[in-house]
């Protein structure tokens, strides 16, 4: 059987928001037997006070979930913000602390906490001290001593028992319309404890294992689709087809670099043949003006030098050596005026002109020169269309060469984008098969594994079904009893146990968890209950007081004859006039127990308001005229109410500790009033008699 810790007494100190009084400075308070009633108004910290009594309790960590369901998320703790509290002060609460003493079956722990970090900075348990200094030290000697004192097979079951079960706050965990945490907190309470610790093993264990094969598959499907590619782009001939295309460029690009090369040598070859006949017409040609000019210095005797030059030249086909001109019809115009005895530059007789020269074959001879000129320049201008083409053929070549050369270099930045050649292509297609078959082993052996885990984690969740389902009728019994003190309508729960499968994974087994599932009656299903699978499928105050009273029922057979707490933001806002005394009434017998029970305390913050929660709880509701009506059992059944004299013990009055608000400074004589006519409704002129 599980422990359930009960608070005995807590104090604040140094915390901004609870200054206390000067005769007492901070918060320090005893809580007692029975009912205990935070009292205040709005912003004097009734909700930070009792999340500093959780994170008194549990520290810096939380169960996973936030304001979602549990769902399939492993279980183990998660980290909480740890300036939470120290967000609410102006001095970040550097020296705040709380300490709190509770007693935990057999076992009594006094802890204390800064409030700026929630570290523990001091542990005592039986009165014995412990001697680690260090934080984290301390945390883990705390967290061992209180899962063993609780009898619970881990410390993050504690915490879950606190979240889900003991501690129903602003930021409430739903219970009945969470199938996991249902599963959870039944398993935790009525398993074997000996297997519950196996039993989270397997649950994390297939969780993580379902997580690693589905990441394994991600990446075995990627390398898979990569393989495919790869195989394609091998398979199809695409890089046989560029490898093939490239040597055929290359080829031609080796013929069009030769051919270009011979053609370079035929064209210069060409140049020079015409570069020597050139040459060798204008070595003629000099040759045969200086014979001409001795012929006429013997044919014109009384021509001087310089006239004989330039006529030689005329003759010889230079040109004029005045202007250049060396055109066919001047020169021939200069030989027709020199046949007639005229002087070609003014016209006048020459004279003695034609007379023989000395030698008399001289004509003959420059009349030879002259045809072998002629020949020679003929041939010269053969050669032209031969060089014009060698041109034509080398410019052709040339672009030729350009082109393959771009496309030898555009299937080479092909190939290299495909692996630079084909061996290193297949080499990187062998490397990816051979990585597939690795990976696909490794996968392989975590579906195994996680077959393996999740038959074992089966088996557990049988037995743990079982156990739960041997308590069911017990658990329907007393929530029927508790809530028909919050309900009129008729609700009912029954054992109806989910099965699930755990991970993402499609296609798997499915494992049986323990879980309730409520049944209401309404306005127009007057005749039976209706099943209301979802918290949405109930009003909100009706959602409250079923998971209310579904933890209650669940405390009161976990622990029988053994104290336990509840701790609870009071839902008078939910209820109506009629059952604001009702609730209380119901949440007044949990709290009053005798015998082994009787430390059993309930703790419930309230507003001062007209609700009249605060009488009720105490057993003093002012109108009577409501009691028979609003409780199921005959007044006989009801605890005895708390005496005028007593109920200050079992108040921690906010309103006199708390930092004040602009509207207690402002209106304190009334709202003191209003809480002394709460707490003591005797008080009230005109109260009404039974």
């Amino acid at each position: 059987m599980a422990n359930f810790p009960v608070l005995e007494r807590v104090r604040v100190t140094d915390y901004g928001l609870y200054v206390g009084t000067p005769e007492k400075p901070g918060l320090d308070h005893h809580f007692v037997d029975g009912v205990n009633v935070i009292v205040g108004i709005n912003g004097l910290g009734k909700t930070t006070l009792l999340n500093i009594l959780l994170r008194a309790l549990t520290g810096a960590s939380d169960v996973p979930g936030g304001d979602e369901e549990l769902g399939d998320k492993k279980r183990r703790l998660v980290p909480v913000e740890r300036n939470w509290f120290r967000k609410r002060v102006p001095d970040d609460a550097v020296n705040a602390k709380v300490t709190i003493w509770f007693k935990l079956g057999q076992s009594r722990f006094e802890v204390t906490r800064s409030l700026a970090n929630m570290d523990v900075t001091e542990l005592w348990i039986d009165q014995q001290q412990d001697p680690n200094k260090r934080a984290t030290g301390l945390e883990a000697a705390y967290r061992n001593a209180v899962a063993a004192s609780a009898g619970l097979a881990s410390f993050d079951d504690f915490v879950f028992i606190l979240r889900y079960v003991i501690f129903y706050l602003e930021d409430r965990r739903s219970l009945v319309w969470d199938e996991a945490a249902q599963g959870d907190i039944l398993g935790i309470l009525f398993g074997e404890v000996g297997g519950r610790e196996r039993y989270v093993e397997l649950f994390n264990d297939v969780l993580s294992k379902d997580s690693a094969y589905r990441n394994m598959h991600a990446v075995v499907h990627g390398r898979r689709k990569k393989l495919e590619k790869q195989n394609s782009t091998i398979e199809g001939g695409q890089i046989e087809m560029l490898v093939k295309t490239l040597e055929e460029r290359k080829d031609e690009l080796k013929d069009l670099s030769a051919r270009r090369n011979e053609l370079i040598r035929t064209r210069d070859g060409l140049r020079e043949q015409m570069e020597n006949r050139r040459q060798e017409i204008h070595e003629r040609r000099a040759t045969l003006a200086a014979q001409l000019n001795t012929f006429y210095e013997s044919f014109f005797p009384s021509l001087d030098g310089p006239a004989r030059y330039l006529l030689a030249h005329f003759e010889a086909g230079t040109g004029c050596l005045v202007c250049g001109s060396k055109g066919e019809a001047v020169t021939k115009r200069v030989e027709a005026k020199l046949y007639l005895n005229i002087c070609p530059v003014c016209d006048s007789p020459l004279e003695n002109g034609q007379q023989p020269a000395h030698d008399p074959h001289a004509g003959e001879d420059i009349e030879r020169q002259r045809e072998e000129i002629a020949a020679a320049e003929r041939d010269l201008e053969k050669m032209t269309p031969s060089l014009q083409a060698a041109d034509l053929d080398y410019s052709t070549v040339a672009a030729e060469l350009v082109s393959a050369t771009a496309a030898v270099a555009g299937l080479e930045q092909q190939l290299k984008a495909l692996g630079q050649s084909l061996p290193d292509v297949m080499q990187r297609r062998d490397h990816l098969a051979s990585q597939m078959v690795g990976f696909e082993a490794l996968l392989n052996q975590l579906d195994v594994e996680y077959a393996e885990a999740a038959e074992k984690f089966g088996q557990l969740a049988e037995v743990v079904h079982q156990e739960v389902e041997a308590v069911s009728a017990n658990i329907e019994r007393i929530f029927a009893g508790y809530i028909s003190g919050f309900l009129a309508e008729q609700c009912e729960i029954k054992y109806s146990p989910r099965f699930r499968q755990l991970g993402q994974r499609s296609g798997m087994e499915q494992y049986p968890f323990p879980h309730f599932i409520p049944a209401l009656t309404s306005g127009v299903h007057r005749n039976g209950a209706t099943v209301r699978e979802a918290g949405q499928s109930v009003s909100e105050s009706q959602k409250e007081f079923i998971d209310l009273a579904f933890r209650m029922a669940i405390l009161a057979l976990a622990a029988p004859d053994a104290p336990t707490m509840l701790v609870l933001e009071t839902p008078e806002a939910s209820l109506d006039s009629v059952f604001v005394p009702r609730a209380a009434d119901l949440l007044r017998r949990f709290a009053t127990k005798t015998g082994s029970a009787s430390e059993t305390r309930l703790i419930a913050s309230s507003n001062v308001n007209r609700e009249e929660m605060i009488p009720a709880l105490f057993g003093a509701y002012p109108d009577q005229r409501f009691y028979g009506q609003v409780v199921d059992e005959a007044p006989t059944d009801m605890p005895d109410m708390i005496a005028a004299e007593d109920r200050e013990a079992h108040v921690l009055d906010l309103i006199k500790i708390a930092a004040p608000t602009r509207a207690l400074e402002r209106f304190r004589e009334a709202y003191e009033a209003e809480r002394d006519l709460a707490i003591y409704p005797e008080r009230r002129e005109g109260n009404r008699a039974a």
